[in-house]
This record gives C-alpha cells, sequence and structure tokens, in this order.
C-alpha cells in the first residue's frame, strides 16, 4: 500500500489530495470520487498529477506548505 501525493488542477482551483492505494492505477480511479465527495457540486479536474508516492511505513506523512495571500 502507498501514499500519494497528488495535485489536481480543477475548475474550484488547484488542489492536494493524500490517498492511500495499491498502485497508480488505483489512485486515478480513486480520485474523482474523493474530490466528488469534498464539493457540494463536483468540479471539473483538468489536470491530475501524482506528485509523490511513499509506501505507508509507521511515520510516513506528507507536509503540506500553505501560503497565505
Amino acid at each position: 500500500m502507498y501514499l500519494f501525493k497528488i495535485e489536481v488542477d480543477s475548475s474550484e482551483g488547484a488542489l492536494t489530495v493524500i490517498l492511500a492505494a495499491e498502485n497508480e492505477e488505483q489512485a486515478f480511479k480513486e480520485i474523482d470520487q474523493h474530490v466528488e465527495r469534498h464539493f457540494l457540486y463536483p468540479p471539473e479536474l483538468n489536470e491530475v498529477a501524482i506528485v509523490e508516492k511513499k509506501r505507508i511505513t509507521p511515520g510516513a506523512a506528507y507536509v503540506i506548505e500553505t501560503r497565505k495571500g
């Protein structure tokens, strides 16, 4: 099992999604449903890219930098 950091360019703006999946194919299949559940009206996904992939182990994590302004 892997932890994927996925960047999505959508009609609602840029999104970062952290997703657990067995492989890249499964991650791409599941991204739509996770984004749809987050919004009242599902946005159009223009581009989806896996940025990082880590094997799930104790302590595995991503740091998501949020810029103000």
